[in-house]
């Protein structure tokens, strides 16, 4: 009884290590297919207001190298770099003209935030969790574990493991 109690758990063991690996594929493949092969580590993003900007948005003219909206991850930091001979001001931040602001992004949300250098005076940006290890780690779990004890018991119906009692039987 002991040995077949041992076979039945080399055979889970082996079932276990087979899943985690198809876990990991399954996992950092769908991370990578998502991501589109980016690593999202904290970046600086720098905003880049041109010259003439303020005379831009007095006409109605939006600037062409400023996105409308834009998608960071938590922890980037948007660095903007005013060249415009006026000072701007990008939510919390106010930027004069010739000088540099920092935005540190920490909560996930989606913000509309005001902006001086968009004609409509509104910014949109949207800041994401960033993927951690624990969460990657938490995917290989999510697929690993159900999938490895769903091919242990189909490795039992499959491939039965022969029972010692049987042999022992006159």
């Amino acid at each position: 009884m002991n040995q077949t109690l041992s076979k039945y758990a080399f055979r889970f063991f082996i079932s276990l290590i087979i899943s985690l690996i198809f876990g990991f594929l399954v996992s950092e493949g769908s991370f990578f297919i998502l991501n589109q092969g980016e690593d999202f580590s904290n970046e600086d993003i720098v905003l880049t207001i041109p010259n003439g900007t303020a005379e831009r948005i007095k006409n109605g003219l939006s600037v062409p190298s400023i996105p409308a909206n834009i998608v960071f991850y938590q922890g980037d930091r948007i660095v903007v770099n005013n060249e415009d001979v006026v000072s701007h001001q990008l939510g919390p931040i106010w930027v004069p003209a010739g000088a540099q602001g920092v935005l540190t992004l920490q909560g996930t949300e989606k913000y509309s935030i005001a902006c001086t250098f968009k004609p409509q005076k509104i910014m949109g940006i949207e800041v994401r969790n960033s993927v951690t290890n624990l969460v990657r780690f938490q995917g290989l779990l999510a697929v690993g574990l159900p999938s490895g004890v769903m091919l242990f018991l189909f490795s039992i119906i499959l491939f039965p493991i022969d029972n010692d009692l049987k042999n022992n039987e006159p």
